[in-house]
């Protein structure tokens, strides 16, 4: 028994070390957002992160999407600045419809300061007719946040965000809309 404690506990602590994940959770009165990221390591254009997250708001509005980031420093010319291009899939239920999209995108972080605690990024997302699938005829998703890093493995930021669907044939549907607070930890 002892054993296979200390066995166990032995994969844990070194798969800690093998890889380098972020857990991100924020909230606001009416939704809740969890994702995860795993390194994928860094090559030619970066760093790059792979996500999965589930923004839950209601029995109506649920999105879960998965994707891939790539993101770095601007470098000497633009100091604190990084940007990051990604891609992303992802399904949703919007005011009782079933829909889905392919979604490219971005984010722009800037470090006013030298130590690179304190950040404010600004992200958004797009998927065209083309991409979307379901009854809609588009998706966007746009946001804005501050963060601050408390400890080497743990940040926390205020944001605001928009996630919306259009169609052609009747009303948006906004699935979130609103500022929120969350908690970024890395491990």
């Amino acid at each position: 028994m002892l054993f296979r404690g200390i066995f166990a506990l032995s994969l844990l602590t070194i798969s800690s070390f093998v890889l380098a994940d972020t857990v991100d959770f924020n909230l606001r009165n009416d939704s809740v957002q969890f994702q995860y990221f795993a390194s994928m390591g860094t090559g030619k254009l970066g760093k790059s992160d792979m996500h999965a997250g589930l923004l839950y708001v209601n029995q109506d509005n649920l999105l879960a999407d998965i994707g891939i980031i790539v993101k770095d420093d601007v470098g000497k010319d633009a100091p604190g600045v990084s940007v990051g291009a990604g891609i992303k899939g992802l399904t949703a239920q919007a005011n009782g419809n079933t829909e889905a999209a392919v979604a490219l995108g971005g984010l722009v972080r800037y470090a006013p300061f030298p130590d690179h605690r304190l950040g404010i990024i600004g992200l958004l997302y797009f998927a065209p007719n083309i991409v979307t699938f379901g009854d809609a005829s588009r998706y966007t998703e746009t946001g804005a946040r501050i963060e601050y890093e408390i400890i080497p493995q743990a940040a926390a930021y205020l944001g605001y965000r928009k996630i919306n669907f259009s169609f052609e044939s009747k009303p948006d549907a906004t699935i979130d809309e609103g500022a929120y607070i969350g908690l970024r930890m890395m491990f």
